[in-house]
């Protein structure tokens, strides 16, 4: 598999590029050209844009990418509103006032296929109504900004609910196995095991 972490904008956040000929682009948060060069160089065959939620730091490359590959921009349905409204994806406080109006959606426990790899999608709401997880055969976990390591995501931000978000993770992601190995929307990849003993 291919598999590339990528640090991109001011509050470091990471891209994932996943799969293998064919790859799928999670979080282009920002530094659209340095994902770029990352697909060109290693050629690589880019099939969509997935996001694990709507904040201005996760999607501000999703406009340059899907021109530049003609690749299709998806996050789960609850999602629309946060993607839709500067408010809420906080864009405005970067004074980059961005709308992503997604070309499909997903809901919890979908399967999305990309060429010989699949992932299935977690719905952990809490951090947004519509964040969500890409599990990749009980052995990476894509987490967002739902779990990072030793920590989870803010709940107090528009439309965020707190008790929700240790809901989600407590009762769809800590039952995984703890073996999985969690790569978060910032910071260190952790396990399922590690974070078992912060809850």
């Amino acid at each position: 598999m291919f598999f590339k972490c990528i640090e991109v904008g001011d509050v470091l956040t990471n891209c994932y590029v996943f799969g293998e000929k064919e790859v799928v682009i999670i979080d282009p948060g920002d530094d659209a050209t340095k994902i770029e060069s990352v697909i060109v160089e290693n050629n690589l065959v880019p099939s969509a844009i997935l996001l694990t939620h709507g904040h201005f730091d996760h999607i501000l490359g999703c406009h340059y990418l899907k021109q530049r590959f003609k690749i299709p921009i998806w996050a789960h349905e609850d999602e629309r509103v946060v993607l839709m409204t500067p408010n809420y994806n906080l864009s405005y406080m970067v004074g980059n006032e961005t709308i992503i109006n997604c070309d499909g959606y997903f809901r919890d426990g979908d399967i999305l296929e990309f060429g010989s790899f699949k992932l299935k999608v977690i719905h952990t709401p809490g951090h947004t109504p519509g964040s969500s997880c890409f599990l990749y055969e009980n052995s990476i976990l894509f987490s967002g900004d739902t779990l990072f390591k030793d920590s989870f995501g803010r709940g107090d931000l528009p439309l965020g609910d707190e008790r929700q978000i240790f809901e989600s993770i407590k009762n769809k992601l800590l039952i995984l196995p703890g073996d999985v190995k969690v790569y978060p929307g910032h910071g260190i990849p952790t396990t399922i095991a590690q974070e078992l003993k912060n809850f």
